[in-house]
């Protein structure tokens, strides 16, 4: 198993890409600290897990809040005696434009994405160092790489996780620490089936969305979480301050 024993945390976990990161590790042999503040999707996921044979426990926290992360990490040295990973995921999105953001948004979805991501990194790093390192991963976007003219806000935050990632890898690598982060496309996530949900044609709206993409489908998290896992393990020990786009070649521009 590619991670077996490996102590952490997977913020965001409750579902989505969070969740389906949380499940690979604790099948992979990890132990995983799921947090989330959706208190009852959070406590499911970990159910779940656990049924499957998983070592894995869920914990509120809200990831604007530092001193929740600051916990959270420490639960995790209590806990299993090391903190050797974190992957930074949770996230949320803005579709305003950008004459039309308020400062309130702006704020809001910047602490969600970025702000979150730096306390992440920054209590991660200093946990890492007393334990001999480990392996933080940043859920960015495919928009760290482009721009969305309907995702201004959204598309700046994902520029800076990526900013912070590339900074960061090369800051720490020589206390054994590698920070990497992944480019998703579209996911199929609760979030995203709520949208194509609400449009009348769930079917078509999947079809539309998938239009963009060579393979005229978007991802499933469970595809991503595997490049996630695989960043986490030492498989991947010379891939430090990277961005892995995994987006089915949407950024290819080639259809």
């Amino acid at each position: 198993m590619r991670v077996e024993g490996k102590m952490g945390l997977v913020t965001g976990a409750a579902s989505g890409l969070g969740y389906e990161t949380a499940k690979l590790l604790a099948a992979e042999g990890a132990k995983v600290l799921l947090v989330d503040i959706d208190v009852e999707g959070g406590e499911k996921a970990a159910e779940e897990i656990r049924a499957s044979g998983g070592d894995a426990v869920f914990r509120r926290v809200d990831v604007t809040i530092e001193q929740d992360i600051i916990d959270a990490i420490a639960d995790v040295r209590a806990r299993w005696g090391g903190f050797n990973y974190m992957h930074n995921n949770a996230g949320t999105q803005l579709e305003v434009p950008l004459h039309e953001t308020t400062n309130e948004g702006w704020d809001h979805i910047n602490n969600v994405n970025l702000k979150a991501v730096f306390w992440g990194m920054k209590h991660g790093v200093l946990a890492m160092k007393e334990t001999g390192g480990g392996s933080i991963v940043n859920t960015a976007s495919a928009l760290s790489l482009v721009g969305d003219p309907f995702l201004p806000a959204y598309t700046a935050t994902k520029h800076g996780v990526l900013g912070l990632t590339r900074a960061a890898g090369a800051a720490y690598a020589l206390d054994g620490i590698r920070v990497n982060c992944v480019c998703p496309g579209d996911m199929e996530t609760p979030m995203i089936i709520k949208y194509w949900e609400a449009t009348g044609d769930p079917e078509q709206a999947r079809i539309d969305m998938g239009a963009a993409y060579p393979a005229k489908k978007i991802g499933h998290p469970r595809e991503v979480a595997q490049m996630i896992v695989f960043l986490i393990s030492d498989d991947s020990s010379y891939v430090n301050a990277s961005a892995m786009v995994v987006d089915g070649g949407l950024l290819s521009k080639c259809y």
